[in-house]
């Protein structure tokens, strides 16, 4: 029994950093994706020559080529696109797929409105992101107010984001994280927690 931990706070130590390691490997069977998502999500990569790879003619007024993307990239979440809750592909990859959350909506503009020499920033929220361009008006989700990171003439900025949607961010996040994962991947991962539950319970019995 001297592989069993001694001391009690290493038992929820250990039980806290089991329970992220599993919920990660669970999510993201490939650390890789998420490494390169989170590369991706600092750089953002910019690809005007997606502009080649839409049939339709694109607008020249910015509003008119948001709301063209938006019809062009039909909203899904990426755990049904891509397996993962939280992936960020090519502007390439989401225009061939033609679906997409925000990130790729965001990639996609970015990307046209480059193509036209038109001037953006980057945005984004705790869950959102989003591209800013001349006269822009702003909404509930895309304000400077809820803005936490900003990309502006090449440079990040960072700032406390307004926190009283608080409860909006969290259901958002469940929403996106949770709700439609996989129902597999949830048993996976319930079953996870529960084996480390019982282990850390009988370690604290054992060590009373």
């Amino acid at each position: 029994m001297n592989i069993l931990i001694k001391e009690k706070w290493k038992i929820y130590v250990f039980a806290y950093i089991a329970f992220l390691f599993w919920t990660f490997i669970v999510c993201y069977p490939n650390p890789y994706v998420f490494i390169r998502n989170f590369v991706r999500y600092i750089h953002f990569p910019i690809d005007v020559s997606v502009v080649d790879l839409i049939d339709a003619e694109i607008p020249d007024d910015p509003s008119e080529i948001e709301k063209f993307v938006k019809k062009l990239i039909v909203y899904e979440y990426d755990w049904t696109n891509y397996g993962v809750p939280w992936f960020v592909p090519t502007p390439k990859d989401a225009i061939i797929r033609q679906k997409g959350d925000c990130e790729s909506r965001a990639m996609v503009l970015a990307s046209i409105l480059s193509a036209k020499n038109i001037p953006y920033n980057i945005k984004a929220s705790l869950v959102h992101i989003w591209v800013e361009y001349p006269n822009k008006k702003p909404t509930k989700s895309e304000n400077d107010d809820v803005s936490y990171i900003s990309k502006i003439d090449g440079k990040y900025r960072l700032k406390l984001p307004d926190l009283s949607q608080w409860e909006k961010y969290i259901l958002t996040d469940k929403e996106m994280f949770w709700d439609v994962m996989p129902k597999h991947r949830k048993i996976i991962m319930v079953s996870g927690w529960t084996f480390i539950l019982i282990l850390a319970c009988f370690l604290y019995i054992y060590n009373r």
